[in-house]
């Protein structure tokens, strides 16, 4: 059994691992740490939660964040609980399971205003924007968006505020507002980058680099995504880098290389697949329908674009699956 002190210097220099991004580097000295160590403290239980979650381990961070749960739960603990709330509806998100990650949320934002917790409500906005937007409702996650952004500055956490830049910019992209997502993207990597959260970089760099790559500029779109896949290489992050892939497949495909953007896109499949990453999962096999489909391989791109709409039904985000399904012949 480990003293206060030991337990209180080990949280800090693990917060501060998790702050910059080194989520592999948490896990790692949590990993030498007796199982019960982790699983009766609330601050070990979530900071595994969170780094399995980051690194697209949702499994694990699932099981952490209801052994946090169970414990707050049980001493009380309403801030620690209320942690647990939201990192479980992050986590569901990103298995797919829509309707189960906004019960989590709306749970989650009853106990923050409750608590009038400004962080925890943000956080709370910005996971009511992912599931509007992955039902496709882009205005809708906009406006929930604006509120997170607006308690996240309120909080004055510049990596929240980075996020939901992030996320801004991919319902102004998925709305054509162009300038506006660009704006967006731009201030999300400046926050990143003053933080000096290397994962949280690579995911701005991504998310800038998918708007050069709408634009036509695939200069700079290979530039940025290969500064993001060095990142997420040596971070071991696989869900960014399998989205980075995707990426890549999308500049290969404007070059006319069909066949190296199949490939790619096969890899990055592969990859998301086995971290139950749902939503890039399917975004992936939407694009790999299309690059099979370029490349004169009919019976493929069917078989991709039937998973992409399997998925996109199984976590609700019925306009995305219609327009798939619309393609398959």
């Amino acid at each position: 059994m480990t003293s206060l002190v030991d337990d209180a210097a080990l949280l800090t220099e693990l917060r501060g691992l998790a702050a910059r991004g080194r989520h592999r580097e948490v896990l790692d000295r949590l990993e030498r740490l007796p199982a019960d160590a982790i699983a009766t403290r609330t601050p070990f239980a979530l900071l595994a939660a969170e780094a399995h979650g980051r690194l697209g381990a949702h499994g694990e961070a699932g099981r952490w964040a209801a052994a946090a749960l169970a414990v707050a739960r049980g001493r009380g603990e309403r801030h620690a609980e209320l942690r647990a709330r939201n990192y479980q509806g992050a986590i569901a998100l990103e298995a797919g399971d829509v309707d189960g990650a906004e019960a989590h949320c709306a749970a989650a934002l009853d106990l923050a205003r409750a608590l009038d917790d400004h962080a925890a409500q943000a956080r709370c906005f910005n996971n009511l924007g992912i599931i509007a937007n992955l039902r496709g409702d882009g205005r809708e996650a906009l406006a929930s968006y604006q509120l997170a952004l607006a308690a996240y500055q309120q909080a004055g956490l510049a990596r929240g505020m980075a996020e939901t830049q992030h996320n801004i910019g991919i319902s102004r992209r998925a709305l054509g507002d162009y300038r506006g997502a660009l704006a967006a993207a731009e201030e999300a990597v400046r926050l990143a980058e003053r933080l000096g959260d290397e994962a949280l970089s690579a995911l701005a760099l991504a998310g800038r680099a998918e708007l050069h790559l709408v634009q036509g500029d695939l200069e700079l779109a290979t530039a940025e995504l290969a500064r993001a896949a060095a990142t997420y290489e040596r971070l071991q992050h696989p869900v960014g880098l399998a989205e980075v892939w995707r990426l890549e497949a999308g500049v290969a495909r404007a070059r006319g290389d069909g066949a190296g953007a199949a490939e790619r896109l096969r890899r990055a499949a592969e990859l998301a697949r086995g971290q139950g990453s749902a939503h890039t999962l399917a975004e992936i096999e939407r694009d790999l329908g299309a690059a099979l489909e370029a490349i004169g391989d009919t019976a493929g791109a069917r078989a991709a674009r039937e998973r992409a709409v399997a998925l996109y039904r199984g976590f609700g985000a019925g306009a995305a699956a219609a327009e798939i399904a619309a393609l398959i012949t």
